[in-house]
């Protein structure tokens, strides 16, 4: 993977626009068939048991969608600062400012994934790194928490994929 490739960073970038849009909200039906079609998949649930997990899992908050919940199962014993401003920082340092009246918290995977996808767009590359280090940190418990509490192959395919697609990106920097 290289970070200077043209084509390369315009599918990075779509790929962690399309993960981020999957844990916004209840996903329609085209961008089921896009995660199916990156993913090499045909997924046997249908649109409404995928509605269906996507309510139980993040909006009657069965599995918590931010960083700071996953940081802190991390590093529990270890006493670190795990304030919000740790992560508005790096939204801070590419010179973008979440506006209040935006419904998801600085630290919402949504947040984090579409952050993601603007540095690579904006060829930021040393943020990029670095907010991948931070990502890799917390993504691959989310998901196997995700991939635990899902009941449909749909959730549990896209766990997988995130988290493979970000430890495949930490490759790529090392």
């Amino acid at each position: 993977m290289s970070i200077f490739d043209p084509l390369e960073k315009e599918q990075r970038a779509h790929t962690y626009r399309m993960f981020a849009y999957l844990f916004t909200d209840v996903p329609d039906e085209d961008l089921i068939e896009e995660f199916e079609d990156f993913a090499g998949i045909t997924v046997a649930d249908t649109y409404e048991e995928i509605c269906d997990d996507f309510i139980n899992l993040f909006s009657e908050a069965s599995l918590p969608n931010y960083e700071g919940y996953y940081r802190e199962q991390i590093y529990r014993d270890i006493p670190i600062d795990l304030s919000l401003n740790d992560v508005q920082h790096f939204y801070w340092s590419a010179g973008i400012t979440l506006e209040e009246e935006f419904d998801l918290p600085p630290d919402h995977i949504s947040i984090e994934l579409l952050f993601m996808s603007y540095l690579i767009e904006e060829n930021l590359i040393d943020l990029q790194i670095d907010f991948l280090r931070r990502l890799s940190e917390w993504i691959p418990l989310f998901c196997d928490y995700l991939y635990e509490k899902a009941n449909t192959d749909f959730y549990k395919e896209v766990a997988t994929a995130l988290k493979e697609f970000v430890l495949s990106e930490c490759g790529g920097y090392s």
